[in-house]
């Protein structure tokens, strides 16, 4: 029974390859790639572009020209380590375990148990935080996981922060992202 799954899977896999693929805001929802090697299984990327996307100007583009879906940005400040973490805190969107309805309850425990979420903290030293947060580009708002490290350096503080999708279906201009994200950083950090 296993096999004979397998075979028609390979085979309704294969049947598209020379067929029109179906689309979903500019994403290709019936290419797929071998998930170990990443090479196309029922498309030919030269004349069916696996994903198609808009970028931060409005334009469709082709999902290899957008920049990295994911990256980090790194910034000394002057200000000191807990100013930075509540104003981090507060400009992206990081959740501390008071932030909950309460910390007892059912939703938040589930909440707090996401992967998404953390909440680390050295007063005066050190903060590693992690949750959902949200960024627009190009007119759209796009869900991110995001990362930051704060840690005291001198007088002030050095941030490492870092991002990704939420959902690795949806794409946005990389690049654009990487800028947004770190004007809206710096904003916070002046």
């Amino acid at each position: 029974m296993k096999h004979w799954v397998m075979a028609v899977g390979m085979v309704a896999l294969a049947g598209c390859a020379a067929q029109d693929h179906y689309y979903s805001n500019g994403v290709c929802v019936t290419c797929f790639n071998n998930p170990v090697t990443g090479e196309p299984l029922n498309y030919d990327p030269s004349e069916t572009p696996q994903e198609v996307a808009t970028n931060a100007e409005g334009e469709t583009a082709d999902a290899t020209s957008l920049g990295s879906q994911s990256g980090s940005v790194d910034i000394d400040s002057r200000v000191d380590v807990d100013t930075a973490y509540a104003r981090i805190k507060s400009a992206m969107g990081f959740r501390s375990p008071n932030d909950f309805e309460s910390p007892e309850s059912t939703t938040a425990k589930m909440q707090m148990g996401d992967i998404a979420w953390k909440h680390d903290r050295t007063p005066g030293a050190y903060y590693n935080l992690g949750d959902y947060g949200r960024q627009t580009v190009g007119g759209t708002r796009y869900s991110i996981l995001q990362r930051v490290q704060i840690e005291k350096s001198g007088a002030g503080s050095r941030i490492h922060y870092s991002w990704a999708p939420a959902d690795k279906r949806t794409l946005f201009d990389g690049n654009a992202m990487e800028s947004a994200l770190t004007q809206r950083l710096k904003a916070a950090l002046d």
